[in-house]
């Protein structure tokens, strides 16, 4: 995987997508659920920071389904990084459903903000903004104002593993 985050630090993204894709065939073949939720949470942000919701999407179900047992900060990511295609989808209520699931795990697992792991700060306080943004949305479409009519911007985080370079 650090070949992998190397390449996406020098914006070679097929070259990214084709060693993500080798990580997870390798990981899947020995059974490593941990690495393969990983390897779906970074290849699956990958692919919805080229547009690529799809793909995205499909990776980061996969991620989910394989990393229930993963540690916070994998669940996490899966969770605010699908939050994220979900938002860019237009599917603003199923998307801060799961910021609002992120910002539990978080809590239940810290007890507070104060607790929270270096690693998850800058996390945890991005994933408490979208979500009271996405509140915002979904009050104005609970009041009737057209989905259309409105324009909601995302802006991702850059991940961990890019934030340590």
């Amino acid at each position: 995987m650090g070949q992998a985050h190397e390449a996406y630090v020098r914006r070679r993204i097929p070259r990214v997508i084709r060693y993500f894709q080798r990580a997870l065939i390798y990981a899947e073949e020995r059974g490593l659920q941990r690495e393969i939720a990983l390897i779906c949470r970074d290849l699956g942000y990958v692919y919805a920071r080229e547009g690529a919701l799809e793909q995205a999407l499909a990776l980061l179900d996969r991620g989910l389904a394989a990393g229930e047992s993963a540690e916070v900060a994998v669940r996490v990511g899966l969770l605010a990084n699908k939050a994220s295609v979900l938002a860019r989808r237009g599917s603003y209520r199923d998307s801060l459903a799961l910021l609002e699931q992120a910002a539990s795990l978080i809590d239940g697992t810290y007890g507070s903000p104060a607790g929270v792991s270096s690693r998850l700060v800058h996390s945890y306080a991005g994933i408490r903004r979208m979500a009271g943004d996405l509140r915002r949305v979904v009050e104005l479409l609970d009041m009737g104002v057209k989905p259309e009519r409105l324009e909601v911007e995302i802006k991702g985080q850059e991940p961990p593993w890019l934030a340590k370079r």
